[in-house]
């Protein structure tokens, strides 16, 4: 060895005076020497022979590789490391003018059990990682909680924002395809807030924002995708660990996951349970204009709410892989949400004197529930060659729900008897998904991507009414309340793109044909509503390397947002006898161009993702209200003429020695809404913006404290005009025996300022909505880990109850 070194040394030296500094590159890839799988952030340094000093590093890609630029003349040898896997070095390696491009044999680290109880974390990396279509935040390593859900995790996401109903928005536009695992899901449709609410937080693994996908998404959601990844340790033997959590008023949660995998077969399994106490608090105040008189009429509309949402969700999994080309798998899911509601609303109607007129109260008790089955399964084949494999995947799912209505109508001005009525709306959807991938890298730069897409939809919406009819002494059926509505949806894509590095530049274009079938029928009325459309979506993304450490990005992309099945029922849904909803089966898709050009510099303790962007889109969706008479209002759906914004984006995510850590972001856009097409002022537009940001402090290598914060300012809405709001959220953790046992405190909404508020200025309708909730909360949690895992350590984390 000392004899090698020696000669490499000298053949360096008498080099050495015949040239000039040259500049090379060393570039390879890392596999998991167990299943020979590619693994991802594994740490390479780029070791001088002649000092053993550190003078470049790099992190591997999703797909293994790594490349260090710029080297100058010397003798090096790289050192492999990640936490789980036994570190290696690479034999000694000449950068001169005539070796200026070094390729790296493949590498396998061999997998060592490590026991939780030896490891000490003494750092957190960056949560930020960036790639030429997506930001992925890896939510594991970032102190965050283990104590709240799945909304409270997103509002920790750049860009990202969550209001106090659990409504999530991309980028400000809530038109987001939220994905789980990449796959669409029946749960994230109409009443994703309520799921993501419930969705304990623990079993994410990362979180994927896609604000221009590439061909090979769906175009659904015009502001983009943000994909949930949910964990799936295969690690080597039996691992897992236990969390429960406790909070005031009632509050608690827990779960459990276990892992198996003694070599080529990997089984997992999880079980969570959830059980909130919402207690909410809204009123309604609204003038309305007599069209004729202009004489204005009052409403003024105060309520109370209590619920106390329960959920399960099971999860369970095999993976085999028959040998070193194929594999299957197979999992099934089942989530159930159930509740009882209590609301007290009181309702009061003044005339122009503002003397009263009418004044009840609207009691509402109702039993409600919603499900999920799913069922999926996949087989994989690889072919010789590295990446180069095809991949089958089946899935199917069935998703009723129920909500059970009783109303009690309590008149006090004038004096009347009580009235009842009630509505059961039961909704059923059933999806089937199948898709094949093709993936096949020519080289080691470039990649064709191809595949089919076939999703086949069927939404049944059954709405019954009844009233309590004193003369007959018995619930009669309300024929203006009752109504059935079937939805079907069939959508075929095929997609292909292509990626290739030319130099430093980055490309990756693709395209994505689709065909929709859809079907509205308004089974109540015998009347149907068909539409069938065809699409072409580009899709291109550009990556010029300007060194090791900093990188640009274009992209643009063509996306669609098609309605979902209660936007095109046109039955009325009464929340009482003044307010009704009701869909537009005219309702057209949305159509958004988006185009993106951003900055990214990035070593192993700072990450700054500066970014410009601009949208136009087309016969975009917008909520509406309109009177129709005096004292009842109708909430329904249009298609704005065009809505453009322009922003810019900047991201930071950062580590100052062992301390300090944070990850701080900002969006500021100007919007400019054209409403003309419906009957409103042409164009409105306003400056909008907001930020979130998260600060650890680990005090000790086992005590870390966490402070975050998110801030949304006005935006716009045809009508008026959404109020600002804010949120700020504490949390604690404490390490106990050697890392096996973590404590966790969290106080969500430390000054208890988080509402939503909505104004609405039009010549016959100014409204005034403000909706709030019990929204500090504190949870006191602990986690318990056991077993063995070949997989980086977890690191453990905080999160907030910020949903209601």
């Amino acid at each position: 060895m000392k004899l090698t070194v020696l000669i490499i040394t000298f053949l360096f030296i008498v080099n050495l005076f015949g040239q000039t500094d040259a500049k090379g590159k060393v570039s390879g890839s890392v596999f998991d020497e167990s299943n020979n799988k590619p693994l991802e952030f594994v740490n390479i340094a780029l070791v001088s022979l002649s000092d053993s000093s550190v003078m470049k590093g790099a992190t591997t890609d999703k797909k293994g590789n790594y490349e260090i630029n710029n080297i100058l003349t010397g003798v090096y040898l790289l050192r492999y490391s990640f936490i789980g896997y036994q570190q290696i070095e690479s034999k000694h390696f000449l950068i001169d003018s005539k070796n200026q491009n070094i390729k790296i044999e493949n590498v396998s680290l061999q997998p060592v059990n490590i026991s939780l109880d030896e490891v000490t974390v003494t750092s957190n990396k960056i949560m930020l990682s960036n790639s030429i279509d997506r930001k992925t935040y890896n939510v594991q390593q970032d102190i965050l909680s283990k104590t709240g859900s799945a909304s409270d995790l997103l509002q920790n996401i750049p860009s990202v924002q969550v209001d106090i109903d659990g409504n999530v928005s991309l980028r400000g536009s809530g038109n987001v395809l939220i994905l789980i695992n990449g796959k669409t899901s029946p749960l994230m449709g109409k009443t994703r807030a309520e799921v993501l609410q419930q969705m304990p937080a623990s079993s994410i693994e990362k979180i994927e924002v896609i604000t221009n996908p590439s061909a090979k998404f769906k175009p659904d959601g015009t502001a983009g995708i943000i994909n949930i990844v949910l964990k799936k340790d295969s690690g080597k033997g039996l691992n897992g660990g236990i969390t429960g959590n406790i909070g005031n008023q009632g509050r608690y949660n827990g779960n459990i996951n276990l892992n198996y995998n003694p070599g080529s077969i990997n089984i997992f399994g999880r079980y969570s349970i959830r059980k909130d106490n919402r207690i909410g608090y809204s009123y309604d105040r609204r003038t309305l204009f007599d069209v004729i008189t202009g004489a204005p009429n009052y409403n003024d509309d105060t309520s109370n709410s209590n619920s106390r949402p329960l959920s399960h969700g099971i999860m369970a999994g095999i993976d085999y892989n028959y040998d070193e080309s194929n594999s299957i798998g197979f999992s099934g899911n089942y989530y159930y949400r159930g509740f009882i509601r209590n609301d007290a609303a009181n309702k009061k109607y003044l005339n122009s004197s503002k003397i009263i007129t009418e004044e009840y109260n609207r009691l509402r008790y109702d039993d409600e529930y919603e499900r999920e089955n799913v069922i999926a399964a996949y087989v994989e084949h690889n072919f010789l060659g590295e990446d180069h494999k095809i991949r089958f995947d089946f899935n199917w799912s069935k998703s009723p729900e129920v909500e059970d209505n009783h109303y009690s109508n309590v008149y006090k001005i004038p004096s009347s008897s009580t009235t009842y009525d009630n509505t059961l709306i039961k909704q059923g959807s059933n999806n089937t998904q199948a898709t094949i991938e093709y993936s096949n890298p020519f080289s080691e730069t470039s990649t064709l991507e191809a595949g089919y897409e076939g999703e086949f939809n069927k939404k049944d919406l059954d709405f019954y009414g009844e009233f309590f009819d004193p003369l007959q002494q018995k619930f009669v059926k309300d024929i203006e309340k009752t109504n059935h509505f079937v939805y079907n949806e069939n959508i075929n894509a095929v997609y292909v793109t292509y990626s290739n590095e030319l130099g430093l530049l980055g490309i990756l274009g693709g395209v994505r044909l689709e065909s929709a079938q859809l079907n509205s029928d308004l089974v109540s009325s015998g009347i149907e509503y068909k539409n069938q459309y065809y699409n072409v979506y580009p899709t291109l993304h550009l990556a010029y390397k300007l060194s090791d450490v900093s990188e640009l990005q274009l992209n643009y992309s063509r996306r669609a947002n098609r309605p979902e099945d209660d936007d095109l029922n046109p039955f009325p849904e009464y929340q009482d006898p003044r307010n009704i909803r009701a869909g537009n089966p005219k309702l057209k898709p949305e159509y958004i161009h988006s185009i993106e050009f951003g900055f990214q510099w990035q070593n192993d303790n700072l990450n700054i993702v500066p970014s410009i962007f601009y949208r136009k889109k087309y016969n975009g969706f917008s909520s509406v209200t309109k009177a129709i008479n005096d004292t009842t209002l109708l909430t329904t759906h249009e298609n704005l003429a065009t809505d453009q914004s322009a922003g810019f984006e900047f991201v930071l995510s950062s580590n100052f020695g062992n301390f300090f850590s944070a990850n701080v972001s900002s969006n500021a856009y100007y919007e400019q809404i054209d409403a003309s097409n419906i009957g409103f002022s042409n164009k409105k537009s306003t400056i909008t913006w907001s930020g979130n940001c998260s600060c650890n402090f680990n005090f000790t290598t086992s005590t870390m404290l966490q402070l975050n914060s998110n801030f949304r300012s006005a935006r716009l809405t045809p009508q008026g005009n959404q109020r600002p709001n804010y949120v700020v959220n504490l949390g604690l953790r404490q390490d106990m025996l050697e890392d096996k046992l973590s404590l966790t405190l969290t106080i969500s909404d430390i000054f208890n300022s988080l509402k939503r508020e909505n104004n609405i200025d039009t010549a016959w309708l100014v409204q005034n909505s403000v909706s709030s909730r019990n929204a500090r909360i504190i949870y006191l949690g602990a986690t318990y880990r056991f077993g063995n895992t070949s997989k980086k350590s977890e690191e453990k984390s905080l999160q907030y109850d910020n949903g209601i």
